[in-house]
């Protein structure tokens, strides 16, 4: 996605990133939520619990007239799901009965800038990030949260998060001019910045940490990089045949330390089983050719979900399933949806 005025490239990149299910569930099945932009006068929440049929979860009494970007599966019964700001602050939503109801967490002064990424630890526990700096914890459910920022950070939009741990915290993003990448082993009590010269041109988008030492960022100029020594040393790790088509890389989620899938703009799903060294880009229906592919979830290295947004107007959603290891993709939605940004489902893998 290309960068243009601050307000549109917020909305556009803020995405982001696995967040882990404390399961089991209360409810068999495969349970997942994904999230989009405003539909029929409110946000768009879909739930599954077959990983294959979707339907629509809220109204325009419960659910704001916003954007919704991330959404984090935590069991059957409880998620997260966050996006921009309405009514002067940022958006917050959560569910603790399988989306029957929905209820919006927080006020002006908790969370008073635009949201980008939640990742649910349970109902109660939960963080939060966006614009100006903004790194957020609730441990009351969200009636209330507590600022975990560092002002050294100030300016920076967190438009990533990923949580190994209640300790081990990694978070990426940036200006629109640069990206940043820091990381905590105190539960964010401090921060550690990251980043280094390879992050200096282009603003990141999601970050997936599968411990305290391995990791990869992707976000704009096409930019997939990792860390095996927890944040020390960085590698670039883009494919040469990604740089000539122009992409930007969007989501990517882990299936190890040394497996990734990576979706990019121009409906691009890349592969790596080997840390990086090679890629296989995998075959998307042609339709899905014309979206930028901005989120993935996956249960396990042969089961994932895809969903993204339409690249011309007017804006349509697209949500792509596969079981065989992204040897075939298929296409799950009815293309009635507006931009679709989140997905997450229980027990999901690091993205």
């Amino acid at each position: 996605m290309k960068k243009g005025s601050l307000a549109t490239s917020v909305m556009v990149i803020l995405m982001a990133g696995c967040n882990s299910g404390t399961g089991p569930s209360p409810n068999p099945g495969i349970h997942g939520w994904a999230v989009g932009a405003v539909l029929d006068g409110y946000g768009t929440i879909l739930h599954t619990a077959s990983g294959v049929n979707w339907s629509r979860q809220g109204s325009q009494e419960t659910v704001p007239a916003a954007g919704l970007i991330s959404v984090s599966a935590v069991d059957s019964m409880t998620a997260w799901a966050a996006g921009g700001t309405y009514e002067g602050f940022g958006v917050v939503m959560k569910t603790t009965d399988g989306g029957n109801s929905w209820l919006r967490m927080g006020d002006e002064t908790s969370i008073p800038n635009e949201t980008s990424r939640v990742v649910g630890v349970s109902a109660t526990t939960a963080w939060l990030s966006g614009s100006g700096n903004s790194i957020l914890k609730t441990t009351d459910g969200g009636v209330s949260w507590q600022d975990m920022s560092d002002p050294a950070h100030s300016g920076n939009v967190w438009r990533g998060m990923s949580l190994v741990d209640q300790s081990n915290i990694w978070l990426c993003g940036g200006t629109v001019y640069d990206g940043r990448v820091i990381h905590s082993t105190d539960g964010g009590v401090s921060w550690r910045s990251e980043s280094d010269s390879l992050f200096e041109t282009w603003p990141l988008i999601t970050i997936a940490a599968w411990d305290a030492g391995n990791a990869w960022v992707v976000g704009h100029g096409y930019t997939i990089a990792r860390t095996t020594d927890g944040g020390d040393n960085w590698e670039v790790v883009t494919p040469d045949s990604m740089h000539m088509q122009g992409n930007d890389a969007n989501g990517i989620c882990l299936l190890s330390p040394e497996e990734a899938w990576v979706v990019t703009d121009a409906g691009g799903i890349w592969r790596t089983t080997d840390g990086g060294d090679s890629w296989i880009v995998q075959d998307v229906p042609d339709e899905a050719k014309g979206f930028y592919l901005v989120r993935i979830s996956a249960l396990d290295p042969s089961t994932a979900w895809v969903n993204g947004v339409g690249a011309y107007s007017p804006p349509e959603g697209i949500t792509l399933h596969t079981t065989d290891g992204g040897a075939t993709w298929n296409r799950e939605d009815d293309g009635s949806l507006n931009n679709m940004w989140g997905i997450s489902f229980v027990d999901d893998l690091p993205n």
